[in-house]
């Protein structure tokens, strides 16, 4: 009898916006899988009640990624291919990348800390703040945070006459 083979860990490269999809039709067809999400909070629609609080959502940590792993040494990759919502396999030459278990903690354990943080531990910059551009080319440029989730801010612009999103980095806005 020869010893088991420990089954090891994989990454699937989803369609664009597809992670949800890929990740319940790699479960349905019996891998281990798992779609590592940060908590963010938005700003609510424009024409919303006044006053409404921000709302809390969940978004990919690594978009279009998805991490994967066979729940016996039998079980056919080649199903991996037509599984909707999977764009590819994440392969290093022509194996599957393998994600060791201690990253794959350490990514658990980061989603955890951040998913228990409330919206001022998460950015100092919140949704509805008016910011100013640091970057020299827009200079002086001023806009609404209209979401912000750790150092990614997506900002709303008012550019001639138009409104227009711009997401950048914390480091690239001042408050006001």
């Amino acid at each position: 009898m020869t010893p088991a083979v420990p089954l090891t860990w994989h990454v699937a490269y989803t369609k664009p916006r597809q992670e949800e999809i890929a990740l319940l039709n790699l479960r349905n067809q019996g891998f281990e899988a798992y779609l590592p999400k940060f908590k963010a909070f938005k700003k609510p629609r424009a024409g919303a009640r006044a006053g409404k609080p921000l709302q809390v959502v969940y978004e990919p940590m690594f978009p279009r990624y998805v991490f994967f792993k066979p729940t016996s040494a039998k079980q056919s990759m080649g199903t991996l291919r037509s599984t909707r919502g999977v764009a590819s396999v994440v392969m290093i030459g022509s194996a599957f990348a393998n994600v060791t278990p201690a990253l794959l903690e350490a990514i658990r354990a980061a989603e955890a800390e951040r998913n228990e943080m409330d919206a001022d531990q998460l950015s100092p910059y919140q949704p509805g703040a008016r910011v100013r551009l640091r970057d020299p080319s827009l200079q002086g440029l001023e806009g609404l945070v209209q979401e912000a989730s750790g150092q990614r801010v997506i900002l709303l612009l008012n550019i001639l006459g138009r409104e227009k999103t711009l997401k950048v980095d914390a480091s690239q806005i001042e408050g006001m």
